[in-house]
């Protein structure tokens, strides 16, 4: 098979990148305005550099954002918090990406996140088109009770970064769901999550990430392909975990992670990172 020209990307691997970044229920950006990810040719680094074909990946956040750290002084936030925002979400592309079958590395210089086309082109996570089974949405944050503070200052950090914010707890993106009472058993063994799961819990709410809605009924069928789809289901859940506490702290949330409770919890705003 002859290798795509200089400049372009393999039309296979752009394709199979475009599906897995759409099934772990990321936006793709098109273009060189955000918000997602952007699946762009990789540029070689020196003329050894033999990349063509290969992916490069990168993760845009708000027009609003990356305005604000285009034009801002030295010292302010916004210029910091894009680059956090991006870093953390191409470490999240990184880790999970495998899971469907394509591995994605730093260059030799670290300039960029590359995803080369596999060396097996049937290998990897493949979802069949199919009616999408019927599934309940899920109340809503405010049918959950959660404070309507929490919930503006989540919206603003969310759309910052250009991360989707579910609408319903069964939704696609960012979840929220309430602080289980003091003294819930989701502890491991031999696990005291009562301190550390109880101080600071009112108001505040636990964090997660749902992937696409094709993912996740392939994942809960009984398909031959649902082992491969729930794995990559866990792998979005923890890669996105993951750069949701970074991304969202650079955006103006406080977060914190509970080792014991293995859960991402947020509180609240903390330093804005555009001033309102």
């Amino acid at each position: 098979m002859t290798p795509p020209p200089p400049g372009r990307v393999d039309p296979d691997l752009a394709d199979r990148l475009t599906d897995a970044v759409l099934l772990s229920g990321l936006p793709v950006a098109f273009g060189e305005e955000g918000p997602g990810v952007r699946i762009r040719p990789a540029r070689p680094a020196a003329d050894s550099d033999r990349c063509a074909g290969v992916a490069a990946l990168d993760w845009l956040p708000s027009p609003r954002l990356s305005g604000a750290a285009a034009m801002a002084e030295p010292g302010q936030p916004a210029g910091p918090a894009r680059e956090v925002v991006g870093t953390a979400m191409e470490n999240a592309l990184a880790e999970f990406l495998p899971a469907f079958g394509l591995e994605a590395a730093r260059d030799g210089s670290g300039r960029e996140l590359r995803v080369g086309p596999p060396a097996l082109p049937a290998a990897g996570l493949r979802v069949p088109p199919g009616v999408l089974a019927a599934r309940p949405a899920g109340p809503t944050p405010a049918e959950l009770g959660l404070p309507a503070a929490l919930l503006d200052t989540l919206r603003r950090s969310a759309a910052l970064a250009g991360l989707p914010l579910a609408a319903h707890l069964g939704g696609t993106g960012i979840t929220l769901a309430p602080c289980p009472p003091a003294g819930d058993t989701a502890a491991g063994p031999g696990e005291d999550q009562g301190a550390e799961g109880a101080e600071g819990a009112e108001g505040a709410a636990d964090l997660g990430w749902n992937p696409s809605r094709r993912l996740a009924d392939l994942a809960d069928s009984d398909r031959p392909e649902a082992p491969a789809a729930a794995t990559a289901r866990a792998a979005v859940d923890a890669a996105m975990r993951h750069a949701l506490g970074t991304a969202l702290r650079a955006c103006g949330t406080e977060l914190r992670w509970l080792h014991a409770l293995q859960r991402l919890r947020v509180y609240g705003e903390s330093v804005p990172t555009i001033r309102r």
